[in-house]
């Protein structure tokens, strides 16, 4: 009887006939326990399955009449539903372990305990340890099998399994589906009487902020590369970007006046390089219109024949405070690629293009504005550059990579010069910033034309020496 099959045969043979266990009380007992702890695990499961499976995939499939993903569109379709019964099967396993599983562990123990003492406050000590270590089981199988290890497994496998659990899971909500009605008309009273607004619809809300750490997490995950993350993030910048921060500022604008001949206007388009130009009657405050170089090939042929009316196109006007996502709707809705920016008292500020708002997105794309960027960025051999004065700050920050402050106030390089100063500067002056000195090259009538920015080291602090 050293062995401990002897010694548990031993207790089990000590305990009361008319209580005795038998082993294939024992064997039922512990295979309702697998099996409810398996239910439990199941419906867990199949939460987590369906809330993290891809709609998209589970349509594609239903489109093709699979019985088990319609079934799962079905309960996607009905988030209320299929949660709450869900919740209901975690419930209702859960009791069911509970008042199954503690006492037929507890019961195999009771042999153990009545060995260790039979009267007296030490058998009250054993029963009680006997009761807390089945328990202990108990909890352990729940947690383990019936939680953690199904959960990890359905976000793994989401898509096989939610197609695997979703018509047993509907018929389960079938089966129950007045009660379920009971549960949710009642949490939705409850809810309302204590100022709840929101339904019992399980749908997910991310902020802004928590979105970029998902997207965070995903590219050091493996599952997005740089690019993707960057492209993402940029999406959230462009809804917060105002026009004015894109557009190409009032003072590098062509434009074409309503005066000119036909061989001006080819030759403007041939000079500049410029698809698309702005037509104005005097300056650039009273917009005609513009126009885009191919409506003028029918023409080339035929010069007599030519009209300025007849290929100058109505201008579309965005305010300058305007958010981008607002210009590309209205953009997409009037079916315009071109626009022109105007402030508060109509004057225009600026031009918009389509190309300018995606590039807000997906980056620089080489056109014709950025060999005139080109142009206004000059790298001297020294590692400083030869900045044009009317070169916009957006433009700046893009190609070199900096952050210098955008404002209202100003657009330019010039602008910004004299706003950080505080005053019209002349040659010569130099005006520091973030590590950065501008040095005023050229000035014209108090217009700024050049700017010399170098890159000055900053001095690094170091302790007294003994």
């Amino acid at each position: 009887m050293d062995d401990p099959a002897s010694s548990f045969l031993f207790f089990l043979q000590a305990a009361e006939p008319a209580a005795a266990i038998t082993w294939l009380e024992i064997l039922i007992d512990f295979l309702l326990i697998f099996l409810i702890v398996g239910l439990n695990g199941f419906f867990v499961a199949s939460e987590f399955a369906l809330v993290s499976v891809r709609r998209t995939r589970v349509e594609a499939q239903a489109a093709e009449g699979r019985k088990s993903a319609l079934a799962a569109l079905r309960l996607l379709e009905n988030p209320t539903l299929f949660i709450s019964a869900v919740q209901l099967g975690v419930t209702l396993s859960s009791l069911a372990l509970g008042w199954l599983g503690e006492p037929t562990i507890a019961k195999l123990l009771e042999p153990l305990a009545e060995q260790i003492a039979t009267e007296g406050t030490a058998a009250y000590i054993a029963h009680g340890a006997a009761i807390v270590i089945s328990f202990t089981i108990i909890t352990f199988l729940h947690v383990t099998f019936g939680e953690l290890v199904p959960k990890m497994f359905a976000l793994e496998k989401a898509e096989a399994f939610a197609l695997f659990a979703s018509r047993p899971l509907e018929y389960f909500a079938k089966l129950f589906k007045p009660v379920l009605w009971v549960f949710n008309a009642t949490g939705t009273a409850i809810g309302k009487a204590i100022g709840l607004k929101s339904s019992l619809d399980h749908a997910s809300v991310y902020t802004e902020e928590e979105i970029r750490q998902l997207v965070k997490l995903s590219e050091e995950s493996g599952h997005l590369n740089k690019e993707e993350r960057r492209l993402i993030n940029q999406v959230f910048e462009f809804s917060e970007t105002t026009v004015r921060e894109a557009m190409v500022p009032r003072m590098e604008i062509v434009g074409i006046s309503d005066g000119c001949t036909l061989e001006e206007i080819v030759e403007a388009f041939r000079q500049h390089g410029y698809s698309r130009m702005p037509v104005y009657r005097g300056s650039l405050d009273d917009i005609a219109g513009f126009i885009h170089s191919k409506d003028l090939m029918p023409y080339m042929l035929r010069p007599k024949q030519f009209k300025l009316e007849k290929v100058v196109q109505k201008p579309m006007y965005v305010v300058d405070t305007a958010r981008l996502e607002d210009v590309l709707r209205q953009m997409q809705r009037e079916k315009f690629h071109f626009g022109f920016v105007v402030d508060e008292h109509g004057g225009v500020e600026g031009i918009i293009t389509l190309e300018d708002l995606l590039e807000e997105i997906v980056g620089d794309i080489s056109d014709e504005h950025d060999e005139e960027v080109n142009e206004q960025i000059q790298p001297a051999g020294d590692g400083s550059y030869l900045l044009d004065g009317g070169l916009a700050v957006r433009d700046l920050n893009k190609r070199l990579e900096m952050n210098l402050p955008v404002s209202e106030g100003y657009t330019t390089i010039a602008g910004f010069l004299m706003s950080e100063a505080g005053q019209l500067l002349n040659e010569g002056e130099t005006v520091p910033f973030n590590g950065h000195v501008f040095r005023i090259e050229k000035v014209d009538k108090r217009r700024i034309l050049k700017v010399k920015m170098e890159k000055v080291a900053v001095p690094v602090a170091t302790g007294n020496q003994a």
